[in-house]
Formats: C-alpha cells, sequence, structure tokens
C-alpha cells in the first residue's frame, strides 16, 4: 500500500510539473510580440535585426577567415613541399652533397611512412639566373618527375600550355610568371638565356617559353620558373636518379606534422640498420612557411574578437527589447502572480518569450548570411588585391560542422543572456503590478 502511494505521488507530482510547464508555453505563446495584433513594435523589430546582424556577421566571418586560410596553404603547398626528404648528410665520408640518390632502398623507406596515395615526387630546385639583352633577373628553376600530378600548377597557366616534360625534345621549355614575362618583355614562344654556376663552372641555355602562369603569390612569382627535371639533371651533371630532394604532397594538412615525424623516424632506423648508408634530413611546409602560418594564426584572435562583439550586440539588443516587452506586460505578470504563479513559471513564460525572438533573428540571419556567402563563392563580386591578399577575390569557404556550432551557440547564450530580464520580471510584486493599471 505504501509503494502504491509513493508511486501515485510520484507520478501526479511529474504531472503536474509537466503541466505547469506546458501552461507557460502555451502562455508564452499566446503573447504576441506586437503591441497591436496589426503589426511588431520597434523592440521587436530591433531584437531580430539585431540578433540576424550578429549571426551574418559571425557567419562571413567563419566563412572568409577559413577561405582565406585555406587559399593561403593550398598556394603554399602548391609551391612547397608538404614534407621533403633532403640530400644525405653524415655519410661513410662524413660529408654531405646536394643530391640524393632515389634508391629503391630509400623508396621502399619512405613510401611505408607515409600515407597511401601520397604523391612521391624527385625534385631539383636550381639556383640561375634568367638574361635577355636589356634585363636579368636571378630564379629559382623547379624541376620535378613528369608523372606527378601537376593539377595545381595547370590551374594556374593564363597563357600557353604545361609542357610535356616527359617527352625528349621539351628539355629546353620552361613555365614562366606572367610578371617575369611582363619584365622581360616575353610571350609564348620567346626564347631566353638562363645561366647556371655548378661547381664554379658557367653553363648557359637556350630555354623556349611554353606559357604563362599566375598564382598572385608574388614571392613566388616573381622568383620560380618550372623546368624539365631531366634538363636540371644534365645541368648539374648527375643521373637520371639523382635528385635535390623528394618532395611529398598530397597530405592532408592536420596530419603534416604527424607524417613529418613518422618519416623522420623511419629513416633514422634504416640508418641505424644499415639499411641506409646515411641519414636523410626531412623537412616539412610548417617550418618553412612559418612566417605564412604565424600570420594566418593571428587570424584567431581576431575571429574571437569579433564573436565578443558580436555576441554582446546581440545580447544587449535582445535584453533591452525584452524588458520594454516585459514592461508592457506588467499587469499580465501581476495577475498570474496573483492565481498562484511561481516566479520559475514567470521566467519561463519570459524566457520562451525571448527565444521566439532569437529564432527569427538566427532564420533571417542564416538565410541572408548563406545566401550572400553562397553568391560571392560562385559569382566573386568582391575583388581583392593580389598584391596585398594573394588572392583576387574574397575567398569563401563553408564548414558545415562550424555554422552548426555558431547556431547552437548563439541560442545557449542568448538563453542565458535571457535570464536576467526574466529573472527581473518573476520578482515582480503582485499588489503593485495590478494596482500600477
Amino acid at each position: 500500500m505504501f509503494l502504491l502511494q509513493t508511486g501515485l505521488f510520484y507520478i501526479s507530482y511529474f504531472f503536474c510539473t509537466f503541466v505547469g510547464m506546458n501552461a507557460g508555453l502555451w502562455i508564452s505563446r499566446r503573447m504576441r510580440l506586437g503591441a497591436s495584433g496589426t503589426g511588431s513594435p520597434a523592440a521587436v523589430v530591433i531584437a531580430v535585426v539585431g540578433v540576424a546582424l550578429a549571426v551574418m556577421v559571425m557567419e562571413f566571418t567563419l566563412a572568409i577567415v577559413t577561405g582565406f586560410k585555406s587559399g593561403i596553404r593550398e598556394k603554399l603547398s602548391g609551391f612547397e613541399a608538404q614534407v621533403s626528404v633532403l640530400a644525405p648528410i653524415g655519410g661513410h665520408d662524413c660529408g654531405s652533397s646536394d643530391f640524393l640518390t632515389y634508391t629503391p632502398e630509400l623508396d621502399s623507406v619512405v613510401t611505408s611512412a607515409v600515407p597511401a596515395g601520397a604523391d612521391v615526387r624527385m625534385a631539383i630546385r636550381q639556383p640561375g639566373i634568367l638574361k635577355t639583352d636589356d634585363d636579368f633577373q636571378g630564379v629559382i628553376f623547379l624541376g620535378q618527375s613528369p608523372q606527378s600530378d601537376f593539377d595545381f600548377e595547370r590551374a594556374n597557366i593564363v597563357e600557353g600550355r604545361w609542357p610535356d616534360f616527359a617527352c625528349d625534345t621539351c628539355d629546353n621549355e620552361i613555365l614562366v610568371s606572367r610578371s617575369l614575362a611582363n619584365r622581360f618583355n616575353l610571350g609564348v614562344g620567346d626564347k631566353v638565356f638562363s645561366t647556371f654556376v655548378i661547381d664554379g663552372n658557367v653553363k648557359m641555355r637556350r630555354h623556349k617559353v611554353a606559357g604563362l602562369y599566375v598564382s598572385n603569390f608574388g614571392e613566388y612569382d616573381n622568383s620560380v620558373v618550372y623546368a624539365s627535371l631531366r634538363g636540371l639533371q644534365k645541368v648539374a651533371g648527375v643521373d637520371s636518379l639523382s635528385a635535390g630532394s623528394l618532395d611529398i604532397r598530397g597530405i592532408p594538412f592536420d596530419e603534416i606534422g604527424e607524417v613529418s615525424g613518422a618519416l623522420r623516424n623511419a629513416l633514422l632506423d634504416a640508418t641505424a640498420r644499415e639499411t641506409l648508408d646515411s641519414y636523410y634530413p626531412v623537412d616539412d611546409i610548417l617550418r618553412t612557411g612559418a612566417l605564412y602560418f604565424n600570420w594566418l594564426e593571428l587570424l584567431d584572435t581576431n575571429v574571437a574578437v569579433i564573436f565578443i562583439l558580436m555576441l554582446a550586440v546581440a545580447g544587449f539588443t535582445l535584453v533591452s527589447s525584452l524588458f520594454i516587452l516585459i514592461l508592457e506586460r506588467v499587469r499580465t505578470i501581476g495577475v498570474l502572480r496573483a492565481i498562484g504563479g511561481s516566479r520559475a513559471f514567470i521566467r519561463a513564460i519570459f524566457i520562451d518569450l525571448g527565444m521566439r525572438l532569437v529564432v527569427m533573428g538566427l532564420l533571417a540571419g542564416n538565410v541572408a548570411g548563406l545566401g550572400l556567402l553562397l553568391i560571392q563563392k560562385y559569382t566573386r563580386v568582391l575583388p581583392l588585391d593580389p598584391e596585398m591578399y594573394y588572392l583576387d577575390a574574397v575567398p569563401v569557404e563553408f564548414v558545415p560542422w562550424q555554422f552548426m556550432a555558431l547556431n547552437v551557440g548563439v541560442i545557449v547564450v542568448s538563453w542565458l543572456i535571457l535570464a536576467i530580464p526574466a529573472g527581473v520580471a518573476s520578482h515582480t510584486d503582485p499588489s503593485k503590478a495590478i494596482e500600477s493599471d
């Protein structure tokens, strides 16, 4: 009997609590956001617009900063290897060399330590001088394995074609940037002299311009000339298995540090077991491009500041608007308190009322914000100065979980902020509230 009575007590308790909560939600739904049935007051409009603008600005910030980081990383990874195996040091003669030999043993160690599908290519970066009758400039001639994936390089070509470096008769073809071509007054099909200093000896070659590229990355556009790997091997006087480095690409950015460390350990172990007769140093883009990545990390601070400011603006407008709505309903609060409504009951009513404003603002902000971002992504209507920003248009990149987290965060923060005016409403004296009418 006791257990039955206890069970009935808890059932009735939870039932009454559930009914009470639903009664509060029902009352808040019955409260019109407008001062009359014909429209919304200024307080409601300001609250909705404030939340919508805050959401739009935060979405713009997320999409643009993410897109900017992605664009810079893509350009850096196009010119610099994500991970590089350099020429050996500490061999039997304790000497060093500018070139490594890509032996089957070295290939086995490298491929076992990098992710499947990674692009391992031989590369030579040979300093040289481009020269015409009127001008000259020092550049870096970059030659890579002809069977590699050159999607990045091909995407940057604006005139001419990508040289077929696998062709025996194409060793004299090069791809130069448009900025270099303009400086030397060169066009597709023109020829230019290249000078190399190898072990104190001067070697000259006459190259033909096969195409022009533009990456908008000024530091590289003004110095990198794509050339034939075989042609550079001949200039350096080395065989077809020799390279300045092994460039590894196609690694997810977040895994570069891990892959670099694993490859370094694998090469150390192979050297210790004498599988390799020399130790091959490992470098990665996190070090070679540290200046750019440190600069990009500063953007995260800007994002945090913008988020704090936008949440403060949205919170201020919500609190102000809900206070106005509370003042317009003082008599209603008094009646509810007089008939036994608890403070928690009153708080729930006005928090729900405020959350209706938040949801309206979120819907408006997401529709407008995502719509404008999609327009920019596919039309690139807002340009940038590539000399300053390395990109020719405002970049936009969507990361779904970031936008979902943003919306959830706005809802949670708004709910916490709305507790302030709702708490004030719940402490209203019913007798004074009714008399105030």
